[in-house]
């Protein structure tokens, strides 16, 4: 029982990962970082 908790929150932490790459990478693709700067400041 312990190791499939385990392996369920790795299972959670690698798509968390995996959501954030993609999210880098479509801001990347469509905006760039700069856009990103200048919506911060």
């Amino acid at each position: 029982m312990n190791s499939l908790s385990e392996r369920s929150c790795w299972g959670v932490a690698r798509w968390a990962v995996v959501a954030f790459l993609v999210g880098v990478g479509l801001v990347y693709l469509f905006g760039g970082f700069q856009a990103v700067q200048v919506a911060a400041s």
